[in-house]
């Protein structure tokens, strides 16, 4: 059976649609480029946020609407999970399975072949069962996914290595933990290997994520687990290779993490810290540690130990009862923080959550306006950080070729300080090979991106 996946929403999505790849080759099915090539059509499924779900179900519309007589269509992942009746009244989508369940992703292609029969209008949609049964008749754990040996069929330069999923943190305003539910984490061979299969796979960068990356190991009663996972990956793996660290909650980042990470070749300089909002008030409203202070110390902590670090965060604008002030309070932090990128989210109000249900929600044209005040002000302190940088050798991973408009040979990749997708890009005059890293002075600089040529 041919099939396609198409994948909305994080990079822990991805590793997950990469886990149905795996399983779905493993039994023979043929992977195609295309959903009109297809037989099946995955939709890997985003439930985030509002627009999230609205993309989610925009494109399961259309991929219905384009649907032959005999190609199913199946929607797995976050939405099917956490909106299971929003999704399954797409006319057109013929099976569900939840994130929880994607390790039975072959279950549910097998029951959608035999017989190969179009579904009638308005037939119930197949679906696993939020908890499917194992072969003995007892639950098998959502996180069954932690022993499901993913095998990438697609070789990138860079690739995502989920080490935990779910969350143990109750922010009010997400719903994450009520359908990822609380966090479970990899074991840390499984980790090691699937990394150390990746490095034997040419890739060039391997990136940690999770929802809350510095709480890995706690369930499994490890102390400092991030850094000792980290220990042990920079041990089987080549000194020349990343290993990059994304969503890393900072009230976990602890003295022997810092030094794990200025110690160890392989371990980039960059941190992605979720901070959410820098006013005590706001964030005891998010139902998050409120100290600006003691994470202001965390960041002169982590430049003092790695001076060329650098640091990305994503902050929420209008959240409820959020004042002038309170927004004023987080612009100050983030022109005394400096932080080199940082990405915002316009609040939205989520059904089912405690923000939700809070008074003195923010108008609409409010949250637009402080949204364009505070990327405005993080575009200049990002343009400031970028300039540091001219003159200044960095080594870039290529990713990809083309030209300028005067025609002259460009190359596009990434630094250290670069992850892939959210963050710059670093432009290198001439055409070099995909996956090679390179030597690159910097020269020119703009407020996201750089210029630079190969030395020697």
């Amino acid at each position: 059976m041919k099939y396609h996946i198409v994948t909305l929403g994080c990079p822990k999505n991805a590793v997950d649609s990469e886990g149905m790849d795996s399983l779905l080759s493993t039994q023979g099915h043929q992977a195609v480029a295309s959903a009109d090539e297809a037989d099946v059509i995955i939709v890997n499924t985003c439930s985030f946020i509002a627009a999230a779900r609205a993309e989610t179900l925009g494109v399961l519309k259309e991929l219905a609407n384009r649907k032959r007589p005999h190609q199913r269509l199946i929607a797995a992942g976050c939405m099917a999970q956490s909106h299971p009746q929003e999704i399954t009244a797409v006319q057109g989508v013929d099976a569900t399975i939840g994130t929880q369940q994607w390790t039975q992703i072959n279950v549910l292609v097998s029951q959608l072949d035999h017989p190969v029969i179009p579904l009638t209008p308005g037939q119930t949609a197949v679906t696993i069962p939020l908890i499917p049964a194992s072969s003995n008749g007892q639950p098998l754990s959502y996180a069954d996914w932690r022993t499901t040996q993913i095998r990438r069929t697609r070789h990138t330069p860079s690739a995502y290595l989920k080490i935990s999923d779910g969350c143990n943190l109750r922010c009010a305003f997400c719903t994450i933990p009520s359908f990822k539910g609380d966090m479970r984490s990899k074991p840390v061979g499984a980790v090691l290997a699937e990394a150390q299969e990746l490095v034997a796979q040419g890739t060039r960068e391997i990136i940690l994520v999770a929802q809350h990356l510095t709480d890995y190991g706690r369930d499994l009663g490890l102390k400092d687990g991030l850094a000792l996972l980290l220990e042990e990956l920079c041990q089987v793996t080549p000194p020349d290779i990343w290993i990059r660290l994304m969503y890393a909650y900072p009230h976990g980042i602890s003295e022997r993490l810092i030094t794990t990470m200025a110690t160890h070749k392989q371990i980039c300089h960059y941190l992605d810290m979720p901070l959410q909002h820098a006013h005590p008030a706001t964030l005891r409203r998010m139902r998050r540690p409120p100290d600006t202070d003691r994470t202001l110390k965390l960041i002169a902590e982590l430049r003092a130990a790695m001076p060329d670090i650098a640091l990305r965060s994503t902050f929420i604008v209008g959240y409820p009862g959020e004042t002038t002030a309170e927004f004023n309070a987080l612009l100050e932090f983030l022109q005394t923080a400096q932080l080199d990128r940082v990405g915002a989210f316009r609040y939205s109000r989520e059904p089912g959550t405690p923000a939700a249900e809070l008074p003195d929600q923010v108008r609409p044209q409010v949250i637009e306006r402080r949204w364009h005040e505070l990327m405005r002000l993080q575009q200049q302190i990002s343009f400031t950080r970028n300039q540091r940088w001219i003159g200044r050798t960095l080594t870039v991973l290529i990713e990809g070729n083309g030209s300028a408009d005067d025609g002259s040979q460009l190359s596009v990749g990434r630094s250290f300080r670069d992850a892939p997708e959210i963050d710059g890009q670093v432009f290198v005059w001439g055409n070099f090979p995909i996956g090679q890293m390179l030597p690159v002075r910097i020269t020119q600089a703009a407020e996201y991106d750089l210029w630079g040529e190969v030395v020697g």
